[in-house]
């Protein structure tokens, strides 16, 4: 696709049809399933990509709408017919307000790639406050904007994908890591039992996400307990504020004396949220000896926010926040890592023994690795959140399914595989002289082919193969059927 601009005459078109939300879509890069594949260190994806920054309205928290920015990467397959599903990605914590996924040199972009190509017609908002967003601090950790804005962005690119006449399904997936992982799950929440633009969320895997606000602050974030990021504490509190106006008249009466001209900066967008945390822990290691973020705050503010008052407005905004006690009606995971060591893993274990006793049907906290940190538990838990997925996407069949004979019907196991993989068949009743095995990519290239005339108890050898999702066929002369597989 050219690079695609909006007119004015095409907006007010739109505008009819829509509910208007978008300003501009223009394209920044195409790049190969090849070049994807280099960015991510050599993790294979089956398809190039377009990505493109979307301008698009939103509300903000006053009632007044706000032009911000987002960005969507869709697809590009050999197959023009192909429907995709959608996927929304919510990005991390930043350290300034340019570091958002709308950036070409945001490294977090490429995780966006990453499910762009394999196969999702993927957005990532950039969030009230960052990016080209009007609005001067960003609200930290809202749940309600953070859903949104990634809602109107789906509802745009949606709109977009349509108006090109690129085929897609009705399928929303949506996943997000650290305040992203907060981020996707408000999106679930806001989301459940509902549609956007004909789409409705098939499953969700927040990640390594911050979901027990209320609990988690106040149990780690301000115990008396070293803490390299105290900056986010800080960001959460003066966002609040922007949004509710009630949790202090001025910043001296919760900071200390030494923390308030540095936080003041940081509301006025004088210096950046990565510049206020090395601020922060270096006055704070000069004053106390370590970076304890408790010691930031007036002994009167502790008091109130320690208190049992249910009426306290911190506690109020903090609990407005939470993300944890819901059911949801839809598959959902969260993926984490218990060595994490900015975001605890118990928010992801609490939220699941909450949801679960709260009558969840599908929904479960999975440790991708217990020994990686925040920084290092990021692609495990992406590749663990990508193979979820792909158990519930509804892919095209590679070949036209005219000829699928339910008689073949057969089940995996074990699935994922590594060394073999089994087919048990549910009815064999007619003879077939030949079957034809296969074992297909996603873009529809043979990887291995065998032939044999029994399939009782078959064994197909993968030890050969390498790792990631690929369909396994058995055909006959009467037709075939296909079934999904993980190769790890």
């Amino acid at each position: 696709m050219k690079k695609f601009l909006l007119s004015f005459a095409l907006l007010l078109a739109l505008h009819s049809l829509f509910s208007q939300k978008i300003v501009d879509v223009s394209l920044q890069e195409t790049l190969t399933k090849e070049q994807v594949s280099a960015l991510l260190f050599g993790i294979s994806t089956e398809y190039g990509i377009e990505a493109y920054k979307v301008l698009y309205e939103t509300d903000d928290t006053d009632g007044t709408i706000d032009t911000v920015s987002g960005l969507m990467v869709i697809p590009v397959s050999e197959f023009k017919d192909k429907e995709f599903p959608f996927l929304a990605y919510q990005h991390g914590t930043v350290s300034a307000r340019d570091q958002v996924p709308s950036n070409p040199d945001v490294f977090e972009r490429n995780l966006v790639y990453y499910f762009a190509a394999q196969g999702y017609y993927t957005t990532a908002a950039d969030y009230l406050g960052l990016g080209d967003s009007k609005r001067k601090l960003h609200p930290y950790i809202h749940a309600d904007t953070e859903a949104s804005v990634a809602i109107d962005l789906v509802d745009a690119a949606k709109t977009y994908v349509n108006g090109q006449g690129l085929p897609s399904n009705t399928q929303l997936f949506v996943t997000g890591y650290s305040q992203g992982g907060h981020a996707a799950m408000a999106m679930l929440k806001k989301m459940d039992g509902q549609t956007v633009n004909d789409l409705t969320v098939a499953a969700g895997s927040p990640m390594s996400g911050f979901y027990n606000v209320s609990g988690e602050l106040l149990n780690g974030s301000l115990a008396e307990i070293e803490y390299g990021f105290p900056s986010y504490v800080v960001w959460i509190l003066t966002g609040y504020q922007s949004v509710y106006g009630n949790l202090y008249s001025d910043l001296s009466d919760i900071l200390q004396p030494d923390y308030v001209e540095d936080v003041q900066g940081f509301i006025d967008g004088t210096i950046t949220r990565g510049n206020l945390n090395e601020l922060l822990v270096g006055q704070l290691t000069e004053n106390h000896g370590a970076s304890i973020p408790r010691f930031l705050f007036t002994d009167a503010f502790l008091a109130d926010l320690e208190s049992s008052d249910p009426a306290n407005p911190v506690q109020v905004a903090l609990k407005d926040n939470d993300v944890y006690n819901w059911v949801p009606s839809h598959p959902t995971r969260m993926m984490y890592c218990m060595a994490d060591d900015q975001v605890a893993f118990t928010n992801s274990t609490f939220t699941d023994s909450i949801m679960n006793v709260n009558g969840a049907m599908d929904v479960e906290a999975i440790d991708v690795n217990p020994v990686a940190d925040h920084g290092g538990c990021v692609f495990p838990a992406v590749l663990a959140t990508y193979n979820f997925f792909e158990e519930i996407a509804q892919r095209d069949a590679i070949l036209s399914t005219k000829n699928v004979d339910n008689q073949l019907a057969f089940k995996l196991q074990p699935n994922p595989a590594s060394e073999f993989i089994q087919l048990t068949f549910n009815d064999l009743s007619n003879n077939f002289q030949d079957f034809d095995l296969r074992l297909i990519d996603f873009s529809g290239k043979t990887i291995k082919q065998l032939s044999t005339n029994n399939l009782q108890n078959f064994r197909f050898p993968l030890n050969d193969i390498s790792s990631g999702l690929y369909l396994m066929q058995v055909q006959t002369e009467n037709g075939f059927w296909t079934e999904k597989i993980i190769i790890k």
